[in-house]
């Protein structure tokens, strides 16, 4: 069956990222937090998107398994990408039981500092994958076990009765039924992400994803207030009381993916 017959079937089509020769595509640095979702995340992307796309995301390793800091995200990426000029993206999460909120405004402006477009997720990265089955607005403090039970229990999440209950690389896996299971919502998934912004609890207000398109940054040290209003949110806004959101779907719309069925 031909690759292109393979998407149509709804199947992921399963490419080693060495295996894209291609530079000339658009290349997008991705750092994230994580060893094993995020990274299973990037490759499912890579491997039934890119082509069509015209887009490769060459995810940055890292070899801590516990994790990186979210400061460390983002120095991972600025390292990776040095020299090339390439667009850069950090992806971690709030997750109070391991950082705290301070942790998350160094590392936002660091980004700021450096160029980096950043995807926070709050409690965690799976909201972003509940939201591709569901709403979930209630705040969580940072922390995931609610969201991470809705997402076992989601009749449409094939394959995530059992996340995060073994050890290993088979727990937060996103590959097999768990990674199909997302494709073809992302479109959903952004929606949803996209009234998150409009329900932020800043207590200013003025935080809104309308009408928000997401453009590379235009260089460094773009000043912090105009570099988070990329987001939709306010300038002001404590990212580390964004609670829930996930910034993920800015990625997905900057790489045309998604972006017409959220509308």
């Amino acid at each position: 069956m031909s690759r292109r017959r393979q998407r149509q079937a709804g199947g992921a089509v399963r490419r080693s990222l060495a295996s894209y020769r291609d530079l000339s595509q658009r290349v997008v640095y991705v750092a994230t937090e994580g060893a094993r979702t995020e990274q299973d995340y990037v490759k499912l992307l890579n491997d039934v998107y890119a082509r069509d796309n015209g887009f490769f995301l060459r995810f940055c390793p890292h070899p801590d398994r516990n994790g990186l800091r979210p400061k460390e995200v983002v120095e991972t990426v600025v390292e990776a990408a040095l020299g090339t000029g390439a667009e850069m993206w950090a992806l971690f999460d709030r997750d109070s039981g391991d950082k705290t909120a301070q942790e998350i405004r160094d590392a936002m402006r660091l980004a700021a500092r450096h160029g980096v477009q950043v995807a926070l997720s709050h409690p965690s990265f799976e909201l972003w994958l509940l939201l591709h089955f569901q709403q979930h607005t209630s705040p969580e403090n940072g922390r995931n076990a609610v969201v991470i039970d809705k997402l076992r229990r989601h009749p449409d999440a094939d394959g995530y009765a059992d996340y995060d209950t073994q050890s290993g690389d088979r727990g937060k896996s996103l590959g097999g039924r768990r990674g199909q299971a997302l494709l073809r919502r992302e479109g959903t998934a952004i929606r949803n992400a996209r009234a998150l912004v409009r329900q932020c609890p800043h207590p200013h207000g003025g935080c809104s994803a309308r009408g928000l398109t997401v453009e590379p940054i235009p260089e460094p040290n773009e000043p912090y207030d105009a570099w988070t209003r990329r987001t939709g949110h306010a300038p002001g806004c404590d990212p580390a009381e964004r609670d829930p959101s996930s910034d993920v779907w800015r990625l997905l719309v900057s790489l045309g993916i998604g972006a017409d069925e959220s509308r």
